[in-house]
């Protein structure tokens, strides 16, 4: 058992890609990185000490576009809005959602940080792959 925050991070990382093989990701720092859209865009699942988030970064113009382009439908399907008010969206942050109840630090959360980031990845994943059918 990991006590520094660097390795309990990565333990329960280890232990998502585990119990969640449909979440295909890459490493990217303390985050970790899904493409989607055609790798359009990035679904992010980041780790912190109070919380675990997920949110979507555009790869290049052709994703800015897209997030551009579908804002309103995609706000509906995710239950989420763009960002643009809190400034989260300027700062490549779309669609954040956050869970309280989800924080690496504590590791009885563990489960709950998995089951919402399998729970965020599917819905994402749904959102994006009906896009394509419009696009």
């Amino acid at each position: 058992m990991n006590t520094d925050l660097s390795g309990q991070r990565a333990e329960l990382y280890a232990l998502l890609d585990k119990e969640a093989p449909e979440i295909v990701s890459r490493r990217s720092g303390w985050e970790r990185v899904v493409p989607l859209a055609d790798g359009a865009v990035v679904l992010v699942l980041s780790l912190s000490q109070d919380k675990a988030s997920v949110y979507v970064k555009p790869e290049g113009p052709d994703g800015a576009r897209l997030l551009r382009d579908h804002q309103d439908t995609l706000a509906r399907r995710l239950k989420v809005t763009p960002g643009h008010g809190s400034g989260q969206a300027e700062k490549g942050y779309w669609y954040r959602k956050d869970n309280p109840k989800a924080c690496f630090t504590i590791r009885r959360q563990w489960p709950e940080a998995i089951r919402w980031f399998r729970a965020q990845h599917a819905t994402y994943y749904k959102a994006f792959a009906e896009l394509e059918d419009i696009r």
